[in-house]
């Protein structure tokens, strides 16, 4: 029998390297397509911030208005032709600013008209490189913002890569024969570092999200109170849709006239939510109660006519806004208790000191024990099968949702790639749970390890006693191993996460057979030393001992099973010199 002192065992080593391999893939998918995204966004983003760059001159306008770009899902675009000169040469553009400049909102659009009426005499920027490019107005460059959500994918995707394989700092193979309590600790820092990048994240998207959705939209619903009722005639109704990850979107575009300050504006704000709809009936109706020419009465802003609504009162839809208040309050819940979890970092280690120290010292007791104990695996079969199913059923029904659009898409001729790509990894994970369904349901047929100890709790110094003996067909197994383990276990925060690692601190071979005559049943006894650890719980931090049964079937899932005993701490005459 071989005693192991401060190693991994052989029957419940790490992670194997085909493991690590999965998740690395898993991961890397992730982190490819946030960088990816990200790097769109920041290259676009630097592309319409490089404008500001350029240099100024000077230009006259020449005409404006409002052009249809036939696209449903953005039918309006300013139309402006302007002209300048470079070194003495003309050129004309209609370039209002760098990137696309469609928009849903017939306001948006003639916003450019109104500020550069023709004969204007304005400035443009002029790129110092190809002078037959010019931008009449610069922007800042919001679409920058998209890449805190984008960052999502890149923190999970190399988050998850770099605890595959370097894992919390001080992990045995990584700083030696470090303890659990110090991988903990080591631990804590990497998941702060994670919790706050993601927790930082989730508060950005979900603010921006909620100001855009929410508080806009019933900042603007409560302002237009005071807005003046004035007539206004229907230009055009019509219902536009769009495919959208969810499906088809549907807006009831209505786009009216009406006279202010001595001139006629037009706009197609129905009201102050940017969402389009699913339901094309309703949108429909809405439509349709709009007909061209119908004389109907919409609300202008006092000081500004260029600003109005056809419907200013409170609807359900507003609430949909509500829904990105909890990844706000998510987002501000894990900065939260990630930055309080630093603060009190000194304190909990403190604490795990006091309690570990407290609870080492040894319990005398004299009484002999020479008790027999019979053991049964921790989980029975069909609670394995029956928790695979559960989890299986749990991932799988959420992502179907998913991938009905998927499949929605693929069959209307309008696939959604970006939803296809985004589900891949998902969808690996569901079927590797469908495929652990079958695994633990054809490990149910294995044949079931049963011991027996004596004494029932041993201690530390003492001889114990295993004995084994299989029911059902023991014959197919082919080799089979028992080793006595000591772990220690200890809990600790990553993040908002509670985690529980175990390291083995002793291994003992007590079986490694492969006689068909020694693997049914039989015995094997093995001295516990004293210099290790007894059994203890606490707070924070414990010590387990199991016996760990490993019976290998070929073509077949082995038999693994994990039986706990209690470890008493050495006998007083033991201690005393």
């Amino acid at each position: 029998m071989q005693f192991k002192l401060n190693s991994s065992s052989s029957l419940t080593g790490g992670r194997s390297a085909g493991g690590k391999g999965c998740l690395t893939v898993f991961f890397l998918i992730f982190l490819i397509m946030g960088v990816v995204a990200t790097a769109a966004v920041l290259i676009e983003a630097g592309r319409m911030a490089a404008v500001w760059f350029w240099p100024e001159v000077p230009c006259t306008v020449l005409s404006g208005g409002v052009e249809e770009t036939g696209d449903d899902s953005d039918p309006y675009q300013a139309s402006i032709l302007f002209e300048y000169e470079v070194d003495g040469r003309p050129y004309r553009s209609t370039r209002v600013q760098r990137g696309d400049t469609t928009t849903s909102s017939y306001d948006k659009a003639r916003g450019p008209s109104d500020r550069n009426l023709p004969g204007t005499s304005t400035t443009c920027r002029v790129n110092p490189d190809r002078p037959d490019d010019a931008v009449l107005e610069p922007h800042l460059p919001f679409i920058g913002f998209v890449a805190l959500f984008t960052l999502i994918f890149v923190v999970v995707g190399a988050g998850g890569i770099y605890v595959t394989w370097k894992g919390p700092p001080g992990a045995l193979g990584a700083g030696g024969g470090e303890s659990i309590s110090q991988r903990a600790r080591g631990a804590k820092g990497v998941g702060r570092k994670i919790g706050l990048a993601v927790g930082l994240v989730f508060t950005l998207v979900g603010g921006g999200l909620s100001i855009f959705l929410l508080f806009v939209p019933v900042t603007r619903l409560a302002m237009a109170v005071t807005w003046v009722e004035t007539p206004a005639v229907v230009v055009s109704s019509t219902v536009r849709s769009w495919s959208t990850d969810d499906g088809t979107s549907y807006r009831a575009d209505i786009l009216y006239e009406y006279e202010d300050a001595g001139r006629q504006w037009r706009s197609n704000r129905r009201s102050f939510f940017p969402l389009g709809s699913s339901d094309y009936g309703d949108q429909k109706a809405t439509a349709d109660h709009y007909t061209p020419g119908t004389a109907v009465s919409c609300f202008v802003h006092p000081d500004d006519p260029s600003r109005s609504v056809l419907d200013r009162r409170p609807r359900p839809v507003y609430l949909i806004g509500l829904f990105p208040l909890v990844f706000l309050l998510v987002g501000a819940a894990l900065t939260t208790s990630t930055l309080k979890s630093g603060r009190s970092t000194a304190a909990e280690v403190s604490g795990q000191a006091t309690t570990s120290g407290r609870d080492h010292r040894p319990q005398f007791e004299t009484e002999i024990d020479t008790a027999q104990q019979t053991l049964e695996p921790e989980a029975g079969p069909i609670t394995k099968v029956v928790g695979m199913v559960v989890v299986a059923a749990l991932w799988n029904g959420i992502i179907s949702v998913f991938l009905w659009q998927v499949y929605k898409g693929f069959v209307t001729g309008n696939p959604e790639w970006f939803l296809t790509i985004f589900m891949i990894p998902f969808v690996l994970v569901g079927l590797a749970l469908v495929i652990g369904i079958f695994y633990m349901a054809l490990a149910a047929f294995n044949p079931r390890p049963r011991l027996t100890i004596t004494p029932s709790s041993p201690r530390l110094g003492s001889r114990l006693r295993v004995g084994w003996a299989f029911t059902g067909r023991a014959g197919r197994i082919t080799h089979l191993e028992i080793a006595l383990e000591g772990h220690e276990k200890a809990t600790y925060r990553r993040g908002t996460d509670t985690h529980t690692d175990r390291l083995a601190f002793a291994s003992f071979d007590l079986v490694s057979t492969s006689n068909n005559w020694e693997i049914p049943q039989g015995t094997a006894e093995v001295e516990v030393p004293e210099d290790t650890m007894h059994s203890f719980t606490s707070n924070n931090n414990g010590v387990v001992w199991t016996l760990m049964v490993h019976g290998d079937i070929p073509r077949w899932p082995d038999v693994m099973e994990t039986f706990e005993i209690d470890v008493r701490p050495l006998a007083r005459e033991r201690l005393l010199p």
